[in-house]
């Protein structure tokens, strides 16, 4: 296990070198950075990174903000032989597009509340912060039925940047066009979590979703999701409707079912806006 967690590091690395220097020839190619946004009449059709687990290969135009997060979510976890249960409220990403292929996002959990399965509180407050990248190599401007992105990250448990007990990883988000109305994505994604006796270990996990437009303004997704931590293994099935009010606003409605005894169930209602 070391050896492959020690390999994954040196991929995941030479990618980031590889994208870096890309990025500066898509800069220079399109001309549009942070002050020097994209015109609103020229910005990419809206495309998220929720309600699904499959993110999305597309970057946030050049110069803009884009938030997307939870308004509210319930989880139970059974891992364990326990029934226990968080309650969390405005966890959300805040997105800025840096380039034409480069943004930034900063991943906050306001605030949460544990419970055990008696629904007795067990803690409330502020969770972890997540500090993320993400690169298209291609497909951003709908060029090509394909795109595909790479979605490195550290997320801070604690809420402390000084503390060890860190998970870092990357994702590597795909997607292809089936129809004019259909879509396919898929998502595999290492995550190297802190091990109770020090270190990290690693997971992994694959995404497969199919979505599209279902009436009018109402989008729909259905997703197979599978992870692969150091121990048992956890499958689940989710699905979600995604609301259109605008072409820069969206709400969802959407779940995580848990098909296996370690993987939790998930309700959550969301919003997402650019401007």
């Amino acid at each position: 296990m070391k050896n492959i967690t020690t390999y994954l590091r040196l991929v995941i690395g030479s990618w980031l070198c590889i994208i870096s220097a890309t990025s500066a020839l898509a800069q220079a190619q399109k001309g549009y950075h942070l002050f020097n946004p994209v015109p609103r009449e020229n910005m990419r059709e809206f495309s998220i990174d929720r309600p699904d687990v499959t993110e999305s290969p597309i970057s946030v135009d050049a110069g803009h903000f884009q938030f997307e997060g939870d308004l509210a979510k319930w989880t139970r976890d059974t891992r364990n032989a326990s029934s226990n249960r968080t309650i969390s409220f405005m966890n959300g990403l805040y997105k800025m597009g840096i380039t034409h292929s480069w943004d930034i996002h900063i991943g906050i959990e306001l605030y949460n509340v544990y419970q055990n399965a008696e629904g007795e509180t067990q803690d409330k407050g502020y969770g972890a912060t997540t500090l993320r990248l993400k690169h298209n190599f291609w497909g951003n401007d709908g060029e090509t039925s394909t795109a595909l992105g790479i979605i490195p990250y550290v997320t801070f448990t604690s809420g402390n940047p000084l503390d060890s007990d860190i998970v870092y990883g990357a994702g590597f988000p795909f997607s292809y066009g089936l129809t004019d109305n259909l879509d396919l994505g898929a998502q595999a994604q290492f995550d190297f979590i802190p091990r109770e006796t020090g270190g990290h270990e690693l997971s992994f996990f694959q995404t497969v979703v199919l979505g599209g437009g279902l009436i009018g303004n109402l989008d729909f997704y259905i997703e197979g999701l599978a992870i692969f931590p150091h121990g048992e293994s956890q499958l689940l099935m989710n699905g979600g409707l995604i609301y259109n009010f605008t072409p820069n606003v969206k709400v969802d409605l959407a779940t995580n079912q848990g098909l296996t005894t370690e993987a939790p169930t998930r309700v959550y209602l969301g919003l997402s806006f650019r401007i």
